[in-house]
């Protein structure tokens, strides 16, 4: 009897290791939720102005809110002599993106003559203002300003983005 009872106690240590060990092992991981940053609008609006065939550009403000940009503008246009061409640079001034500005300095205007009919002219001015609306890219540091011109490029102003 004393053998039957130990036995038993065996068998029932046994069947409980045994359920035991069958146990679930899982870890519980808490995932974590990636960081979703929100996309980013900038606005910086220039000022231009032309003293005796020298252009500068100058800085006026820049913003940054919360937004999407609508739309794809396309890298593949060129621009033409006189008009402007903007860089978006990464901290190491490597290039991110390029694009192109109509010569801000030429403005069209619309009117009715005399006549009655519309007519266009186009304005040659010594000083205007522009505006960009770009859709901030996470690396981008600097946008550069530049003049197309029948020589080659001319620098104009790069501003830090803030």
């Amino acid at each position: 009897m004393k053998i039957s009872k130990t036995i038993r106690i065996t068998y029932l240590l046994t069947l409980l290791i045994a359920l035991l060990s069958c146990a679930s092992k899982q870890h519980i991981v808490t995932e974590e939720e990636p960081i979703i940053t929100q996309p980013k609008l900038l606005f910086l609006n220039f000022e231009i102005t032309k003293l005796n065939d020298i252009k500068s550009v100058s800085l006026i403000n820049q913003i940054k809110t919360d937004g999407k940009l609508k739309g794809h503008t396309s890298e593949d246009t060129k621009g033409d002599i006189g008009d402007l061409e903007y860089l978006i640079l990464d901290k190491d001034l490597n290039q991110l993106e390029k694009h192109y500005i109509k010569n801000p300095l030429k403005k069209v205007i619309e009117f009715v003559n005399d006549s009655g009919n519309f007519e266009k002219k186009m304005l040659d001015l010594d000083r205007s203002e522009f505006s960009l609306k770009l859709q901030l890219k996470p690396k981008a540091e600097y946008i550069v300003i530049n003049e197309i011109t029948s020589e080659g490029i001319t620098k104009l102003n790069t501003t830090k983005i803030e």
